[in-house]
């Protein structure tokens, strides 16, 4: 049984998890998961488990004819049934393993990816996202959404086939923690959401802006980590993601796809990673503003960023936005 451990010294908590380690599976690249039947393709559904959700025109459950299907992830970091306890006195603390860990599966294509997918198919992911976190929400112990996509090897997948994972926690993570801490402290210094000033700024400059419309912007991150590091936000201020309208969805599936389709071009296809940050439960109010950081996996990370937090990143978010801007997006 997994269960949530803190650090006695930084406070940070993690998951342990064994069950998850089944031979080699946690460390074979996304590339050599190829020989036998894929669980994620059209026509395998009774390998990757029963639909917690799907979009269907129509059809039985659990069988072909979908467009995305949600299941339970087979090799769960943490599980619904699992038990928590807030921390008692003493240095090493467990919380037990309470949680939910699901898998999107993203098209009923194999070779599918967001830089060649449609805006309505990326539509139908995030709508996938939003309406598994509404119904998460429902179970009053979970605080906080995690929402990953790893895309290639060097990125963390292990598997070919699009997904993206979804995690839910009875906690709030030091990450998010700090970050909504920072901003209310900001909003209570300038009188306005952090994340608001940020966008209006980086529209008026318009130095590392990679693109635009009405309702969202694309920017290179300011202090990047990571080379060519790119956030998407909302232009309306809203903490969590999950309070998007269907309107709003289609305008960030836009974004998110001409995003992807840049970086593909003037990166040759590099492997990414997605990360949705969204407020936790019941700071819808907030001053958090939820956004995805695309982080493309160009280098490995090294220890410094590790130990220290520190990352070194060798191109500078205004050459980013450059060759982003320059991609020519078919």
């Amino acid at each position: 049984m997994s269960e949530l451990r803190r650090d006695p010294i930084t406070g940070r908590t993690v998951i342990i998890a064994p069950e998850r380690l089944t031979g080699a599976r946690l460390w074979r690249p996304a590339g050599v998961i190829g020989g036998g039947l894929c669980p994620f393709c059209e026509g395998q559904e009774h390998l990757a488990g029963g639909e917690i959700l799907a979009w269907r025109p129509g059809g039985e459950p659990n069988a072909p004819g979908w467009s995305v299907r949600v299941v339970p992830n087979r090799l769960p970091a943490l599980r619904v049934e699992g038990s928590y306890a807030e921390p008692m006195s003493g240095l090493f603390q467990t919380l037990g393993g309470l949680g939910a860990h699901e898998v999107i599966i993203e098209s009923p294509r194999h070779d599918a990816e967001w830089a060649h997918m449609s805006a309505e198919e990326v539509r139908l992911v995030l709508w996938a996202w939003r309406e598994r976190m509404r119904d998460l929400r429902r179970d009053v112990r979970l605080r906080t959404f995690l929402l990953v996509k790893n895309v290639g090897a060097d990125a963390g997948a292990t598997l070919d086939h699009p997904h993206s994972q979804l995690l839910a926690l009875p906690f709030v993570p030091l990450h998010l923690g700090d970050g909504l801490a920072a901003a209310r402290v900001r909003e209570e210094q300038s009188g306005r959401c952090v994340f608001c000033a940020v966008v209006d700024d980086e529209l008026s400059s318009d130095r590392r802006v990679v693109s635009s419309d009405d309702d969202t912007v694309a920017i290179s991150a300011f202090a990047a980590r990571v080379p060519f590091e790119t956030w998407i936000l909302p232009r309306r201020h809203l903490a969590a993601f999950d309070d998007e309208c269907d309107d709003c969805l289609r305008a960030i599936a836009e974004r998110v796809r001409d995003t992807v389709r840049r970086l593909h071009v003037a990166l040759n296809g590099p492997p990414y990673s997605v990360l949705l940050h969204t407020a936790p439960v019941g700071e819808s109010g907030a001053s958090y503003h939820w956004h995805l950081e695309i982080l493309p996996r160009l280098a490995p990370v090294g220890g410094l960023a590790w130990d220290g937090g520190i990352h070194i990143n060798p191109v500078s978010p205004e050459e980013s936005t450059r060759a982003l801007r320059r991609a020519v997006v078919p």
